[in-house]
């Protein structure tokens, strides 16, 4: 799968580091303050966030570089703003844009061919994927500093005033200059805010009675007069510039991971439905048709790195010659396996999705084994099954009628495929006695011997185009819970190991993530924000 989420432009909007809503804090403004709180929303100007990503490894929706533009919508009586905002990706032939307006977030999806009848457009609910409660919070708390620097380069801010603050528990530095705006720089991200002299106005069809069902995820917030000069560009009045706090200079420093094991050979196995097979190790992942990403310089414990490429459409999990493949593959990693006894040795073997099945059952089944000195990571094992084989049955039978767009860009086309028959739900109405006996088989062999596993329970994840069909599968598909990653339910992934094990911080070895089901191939990229969305760190962290 690709990269793209239903998540609101959770760099871009997050960057929003602005304001959802606002409102002054009647309470603690006085008389002098609050008439120059009116004044300055009376004249508040729209803003455009020029967001700089600098992470190589990390693009949306294929760009490092993009802009989020907002407009701000003031009460009649200058006492209260929110903000709606917008920004626009292609990638490819289609074209993303992000709406946050009137308190919901929603998502366009649609063609950008010229050919008027081939031209197709969906609109898709978002929930708040950033934290919107601790923007304001953000701004209302700036401190003020002498200096900083941020991953070891000096913040230069010659006509303007230096702040530091924490947004969602990241922290960022902020060079405000009253004329020209304000840059937010983070680790990750440079935000430049820009003062608009016009409304910059979103052009979009008519989607009325669809985002009418979106939910409202943004509300009204306190705010200071320190964040509305901020929103403006006005000197603070003269109180709230003497009640402004000052601290020492700041120093943002990476927060970066180094091997604690051995280094060893790492070999990742994908997962279902890659038609393609290989008798040779690759060195990229590319022919993979997108079912494993690369994993990059994330991978301090690996002394070369190797991805497999199998047929994964023609047969399933259980299927023998597949198992020995696994196995072949695995044993060439290193010169200390032994062939003879079929014993793995000083090896990484990273597995995603149904590669976790057959790993598991090739393991049961006597087809090779794991030393101690051999380290297993899953991502997204099914170890119960999917329902997405069960309901694709559904389809293909004619038992599931409801239409719905981009389900079966998730799911495939009809007839079933073998491999995707394989992953029936154990126990369901497609399961058989002999497929129920072998998922108890390789749960057994799974607990046993993997030493890190990351299972979702969120099908939202991070911002990529995967995030439109995720988020059709993680509510349309009839999963048994909606702790999913839209195609494997969390307890599924589980395989029967003890749910007390997972954490949610990506540096839990057990980790339970909120990503969906491209986020933990490393199709995608790693949350800014939040540290159960960051999948690459906890690979990097990890052994």
């Amino acid at each position: 799968m690709p990269v793209s989420t239903p998540l609101v432009v959770a760099t871009a909007f997050a960057i929003l580091i602005l304001v959802v809503a606002a409102r002054p804090l009647n309470n603690s403004v006085k008389p002098v303050e609050l008439d120059w709180f009116k004044s300055a929303l009376s004249t508040v100007p729209s803003l455009r966030l020029h967001v700089t990503l600098n992470d190589k490894n990390v693009k949306i929706h294929g760009h490092s570089i993009f802009d989020v533009f907002l407009n701000p919508i003031v009460s009649s009586n200058n006492t209260s703003i929110h903000y709606d905002g917008s920004s626009t990706f292609i990638q490819d032939d289609t074209k993303f844009t992000y709406v946050f307006e009137n308190g919901t977030s929603y998502m366009v999806e649609s063609h950008v061919s010229g050919n008027a009848s081939s031209t197709w457009q969906t609109l898709h609910c978002l929930p708040s994927i950033i934290p919107f409660k601790c923007i304001v919070p953000a701004l209302n708390n700036v401190t003020s500093i002498p200096s900083a620097s941020v991953g070891g380069e000096t913040i230069k801010c010659p006509k303007g005033s230096l702040f530091q603050t924490v947004f969602s528990g990241v922290e960022f530095v902020l060079c405000a200059s009253s004329a020209s705006g304000f840059t937010a720089y983070g680790l990750d991200i440079t935000m430049t805010v820009e003062y608009l002299a016009t409304t910059i106005h979103h052009t979009l069809p008519a989607f009325s009675s669809d985002i009418s069902m979106c939910p409202v995820v943004g509300y009204p917030t306190p705010v200071t007069p320190v964040a509305i000069a901020l929103l403006t560009g006005r000197p603070l009045p003269s109180p709230s510039s003497r009640k402004l706090k000052a601290a020492a200079p700041v120093a943002i420093e990476a927060d970066s991971c180094e091997c604690m094991s051995t280094p060893r050979p790492c070999i990742f196995f994908h997962g279902l439905g890659n038609p393609i097979e290989k008798s040779e190790l690759q060195d990229t992942p590319k022919l993979t048709k997108e079912k494993f990403g690369d994993i990059g310089d994330h991978a301090p414990c690996c002394t070369t790195v190797k991805y497999a490429v199998i047929n994964t459409v023609d047969v399933g999990w259980r299927n023998d010659s597949l198992q020995q493949k696994f196995c072949d593959f695995a044993l060439s990693m290193s010169e200390t396996s032994d062939l003879a006894t079929r014993t793995i040795s000083d090896t990484i073997v990273v597995t995603h999705s149904m590669g976790g099945l057959a790993l598991a059952s090739a393991i049961a089944n006597g087809k090779c084994k794991l030393t101690a000195s051999t380290s297993w990571v899953s991502m997204s094992a099914p170890m119960r099954g999917s329902m997405a084989g069960d309901v694709l049955q559904d389809i293909c039978d004619g038992k599931f009628t409801k239409a719905v767009a981009g389900l079966m860009d998730l799911l495939g086309q009809c007839p079933t495929t073998i491999a995707k028959q394989s992953i029936y739900y154990q126990n369901g109405k497609y399961s058989t006695p002999e497929l129920n006996a072998a998922y108890l088989a390789a749960q057994e062999a799974y607990r046993s011997n993997v030493h890190a596993a990351l299972c979702s329970k969120s099908y939202y994840g991070v911002l990529s185009k995967f995030s439109p069909s995720c988020l059709v599968g993680g509510t349309v598909i009839p999963h048994k819970s909606d702790e999913n990653d839209a195609l494997v339910e969390f307890q599924s992934c589980l395989g029967g190991l003890d749910p007390d094990l997972f954490g949610n911080n990506y540096r839990d070895r057990f980790y339970a993530a909120k990503l969906n089901h491209a986020d933990t191939a490393f199709l995608t990229h790693d949350s800014f924000f939040r540290d159960s969305q960051k999948p690459f760190k906890w690979f990097e962290c990890l052994l």
